[in-house]
Parts: C-alpha cells; sequence; structure tokens
C-alpha cells in the first residue's frame, strides 16, 4: 500500500532515491574525499558540503511538499553546479540528463523565460569546465549538446507514438461520473492539476475532489494518477 502510495507521488519517491543518494555521496566524503578529489579549484572541500547538505535539504522539503517540483529541480541543479566545480564531469552529465528528461516531461521549457534561463544556467555550467582544460570543455559541451538532442528526439518520438495512439476504445460518456469529475480527469491528465489547486477551482474542500478521485478510480478500474494519466494517452477530450 505504501509503495502504490509513492508511486502515485513520484516525485516524492524521486526525492527519497535523492537523499540515499546524497547521504551516500556525504558519507564517501567524510571517509575518502571522493567528491573533491580531482578538483582543481579552491575552496572545493567547502563547495561540495555546502551543496550536498542543501541538496538534501531540499530533497526533505520535496518529500513533504511533493508538489513543489522546483525543489527538486533546484537540487539536481546544485548538485549539477558541485560536481562540475570538483571536477566530476561525467556525474554532472548523468545529473544534467536526468534534469532535462524531467523538464521534457512536464513541458517546463515552452515558455520562453524558462527557456532563456535554462539556457543561461548551461552557458554558466560550462564556464566552470574551462578550468579543466580545452579538451575537457569540448567533450562536455559535445556530450551535453548529443544527450540533450536524443533526449529531445525521443521525446518526440513519444509524442508521436501517443497522438497516433488508438483511444476510441474508451468513452467518458459511458462512464457514471459527474461534469466535475470528468474535468477533474482532464485537469490532471492534461495539465497536471493537484488536488489543491482543483478543489480552489471548484470552490471546495480537497476531500471532497479526494472523493471524486476515488470514485473515478473505482469506475475505471485504476489505482491513482499514474494509471489515469497511462489510460487517457492521446485521449480527445471535449
Amino acid at each position: 500500500m505504501m509503495f502504490k502510495k509513492l508511486m502515485d507521488k513520484p516525485f516524492r519517491l524521486m526525492s527519497i532515491v535523492g537523499i540515499v543518494y546524497i547521504v551516500l555521496m556525504l558519507l564517501l566524503n567524510i571517509l575518502t574525499d571522493f567528491s573533491y578529489e580531482l578538483s582543481i579549484m579552491p575552496y572545493s572541500r567547502i563547495v561540495s558540503y555546502s551543496a550536498h547538505g542543501t541538496a538534501l535539504i531540499l530533497c526533505l522539503l520535496t518529500l513533504c511538499f511533493y508538489n513543489k517540483h522546483l525543489l527538486y529541480y533546484a537540487a539536481l541543479e546544485l548538485l549539477i553546479f558541485s560536481n562540475l566545480y570538483t571536477g566530476r564531469i561525467y556525474t554532472s552529465l548523468f545529473l544534467t540528463s536526468i534534469l532535462f528528461i524531467l523538464m521534457m516531461l512536464e513541458n517546463r521549457l515552452l515558455a520562453k523565460r524558462r527557456l532563456i534561463i535554462y539556457i543561461v544556467l548551461e552557458v554558466a555550467k560550462l564556464a566552470l569546465v574551462v578550468p579543466y582544460g580545452v579538451k575537457t570543455f569540448f567533450e562536455y559541451g559535445g556530450i551535453v549538446l548529443f544527450s540533450l538532442a536524443t533526449i529531445g528526439c525521443i521525446n518526440l518520438l513519444f509524442r508521436h507514438a501517443y497522438d497516433k495512439k488508438d483511444s476510441s476504445g474508451i468513452n467518458l460518456d459511458d462512464y457514471r461520473l459527474s461534469d466535475r469529475q470528468k474535468n477533474c480527469i482532464k485537469e490532471i491528465v492534461v495539465n497536471n492539476t493537484t488536488i489543491k489547486a482543483l478543489a480552489i477551482d471548484y470552490n471546495v474542500s480537497e476531500s471532497s475532489i479526494k472523493k471524486d478521485l476515488s470514485h473515478i478510480y473505482t469506475v475505471l478500474g485504476i489505482t491513482g494518477k499514474a494509471d489515469l494519466k497511462a489510460l487517457f494517452i492521446g485521449y480527445e477530450f471535449k
């Protein structure tokens, strides 16, 4: 039951994984100087401990406020900058790929302002690689561009597949659902709207929305939001 609840709240699950990872890195730092042994930059120890400590706090906050996705994004960015500063280039590349995948899945790069902020941050990351030499700079820049382009293309392929998916097998009108319940399905699937936001929109309590969702899950034979989104991939809402 607990695992199902976590699966329905992916950022809470990711925050737990992030906490475990950061704690392990902190232990490695204490025992072996792992995170800054490759660094040629000053104050690497302070930067590493500060970044990991702050990222740990952000992951703990994400665990409590799992709808505040920006907290988890900030934790990832801190870890990326810290690893670049301390010379762990490939760890930074891995974390950058995770960050970009999350952004693509949540369509966070569609807004011009967010895209500009992301580009500025990537340029700043490239600047941190400069002290490690021209070869490392071009290697990092090339792999970043290749990774992001590949992830972007994969995302497009999935979107095309979703668009072509036959959704004629399900019709909301065939189920005994109120207009509010149908709208809740649309908002969650299309806009990833939270329970709190739905309660505000319909001027009802959060418990009322939770009851609506429970009824929806029962009627459709599913267990949570993840199943709901998967069920309505490619569905054309009226």
